[in-house]
């Protein structure tokens, strides 16, 4: 079995205009490519992984799959302006592991984690 790691991950969202906004007005995201009219590709600058949404009707419980949150490596500098930029644009931070980790909300309730030990 070959493994070149972890390559993307897809979540489920009810709006993929307003998630697309998010990830990339707020979080620095870029847009990798679609697939109309229901599936959008996103990656962190610099990287090769992948975050993909597809579009459901569904009703969304982010917990209900186990799914506890998943997290985005950064610097000291870089967690500082997203606070900034959470604050900025109303967003709650749920909880903080010390000084080097925090976690808040998406539009689809998934929690995310943004660190940098």
């Amino acid at each position: 079995m070959a493994s070149h790691g972890l390559l993307h991950i897809a979540l489920l969202t009810r709006d993929l205009k307003k998630t697309e906004q998010f990830y990339t007005d707020v979080l620095g995201l870029k847009v990798a490519f679609r697939v109309p009219p229901n599936m959008l590709f996103l990656r962190s600058p610099g990287s090769q992984d992948l975050l993909n949404f597809v579009r459901t009707k569904k009703r969304i419980t982010p917990n209900s799959q186990a799914l506890q949150h998943f997290g985005f490596k950064t610097t000291i500098t870089g967690l500082r302006r997203l606070e900034k930029r959470l604050q900025e644009n109303q967003i709650d931070i749920d909880g903080r592991r010390g000084k080097h980790a925090i976690y808040f909300s998406d539009p689809n309730g998934y929690s995310i984690e943004y660190y940098c030990d």
